[in-house]
């Protein structure tokens, strides 16, 4: 089996059906007048059944017996331009969601300035640094796209990668404070524990930059939390949520797929990795 192809195709076929699921929840078992869901119903029961689901796939499927690569490059490095295109895609969309987060950030500022009591100063802050943190974070995700396709690791690369795992820690705080008060759980449940999943993801994605590889934590993390965070698109977030949250899955995705193929797969094929020259050789050829 290609773990490789299969699991992160699970992830997606999953999270897709998960969010049919959150819906078809949200139209039967949510009460508008009372915002509580209807107890026993079982649009929950088969939507919570599927997160177990899968949460037990990808942990029995992600164990490996022998061993595996150690460094961040031979974890994730891959020739193939779609990693490439779909990590650009990923910190791009970063990026814009850090631009729509400080608007609303700002305007929540401003909120505060006029309504203290109302509107925490806590909640627009956290919001405000989880935003600003967005712009380095998907900077550091299109250069990590690009240091796995080269094969090369730059030094900017190498400082910004531990960003999407800050930016994802106070967007976690941030999504905590929002909804503190909320009793119910079901409400938001999904969009916190995708917020973690991801965060979580990309920490030990980072890790192996500096000496801290667990893949199979890694795999896990990452392709849970894209299912995850799927679903929790289905409770219609605002404008930054959404993008940040489907950064992150497809970050998560695509670097998911190269550790397991790595780990897993065959090898690279010759044809793909001979239109990639080793910087041994580049430099060689600059001289």
């Amino acid at each position: 089996m290609r773990r490789d192809v299969v699991l992160p195709a699970l992830a997606a076929v999953g999270g897709a059906a998960g969010f049919l699921l959150r819906r078809w929840q949200l139209h039967r078992a949510y009460v508008p007048e009372t915002g509580l869901f209807v107890h026993g119903d079982p649009a929950t029961f088969v939507l919570l059944g599927l997160v177990g689901l899968l949460a037990i796939a990808f942990t029995v499927l992600v164990r490996e017996k022998g061993e595996g690569p150690e460094d961040f490059l031979p974890a994730f490095a891959s020739p193939e331009t779609g990693q490439m295109t779909v990590l650009a895609a990923a910190g791009l969309l970063l990026v814009l969601a850090g631009a729509l987060g400080l608007k609303d950030g700002l305007e929540a500022l401003r909120l505060w300035r006029s309504a203290p009591e109302l509107y925490p100063v806590a909640n627009s802050g956290s919001r405000l640094l989880a935003a600003a943190l967005c712009l380095p974070a998907g900077v550091g995700i299109v250069l990590i796209g690009k240091a796995a396709y080269r094969g090369e690791l730059s030094a900017v690369a190498c400082r910004l990668a531990p960003f999407p795992a800050l930016a994802g820690l106070v967007w976690l705080f941030a999504t905590h404070l929002k909804h503190g008060v909320e009793p119910v759980l079901m409400k938001y449940g999904f969009e916190l524990f995708a917020v973690l999943l991801l965060t979580l993801a990309h920490y030990r994605a980072a890790a192996f930059l500096f000496g801290r590889p667990r893949r199979q934590h890694t795999a896990f993390l990452a392709l849970t939390g894209s299912a995850v965070g799927i679903i929790a698109l289905a409770d219609r977030p605002d404008l930054f949520t959404a993008a940040a949250t489907l950064a992150f899955s497809l970050s998560a995705l695509a670097l998911s797929r190269a550790l397991l193929r790595n780990t897993f797969g065959p090898p690279w094929p010759a044809r793909l990795m001979s239109t990639r020259m080793p910087p041994v050789e580049e430099e060689e050829k600059d001289k």
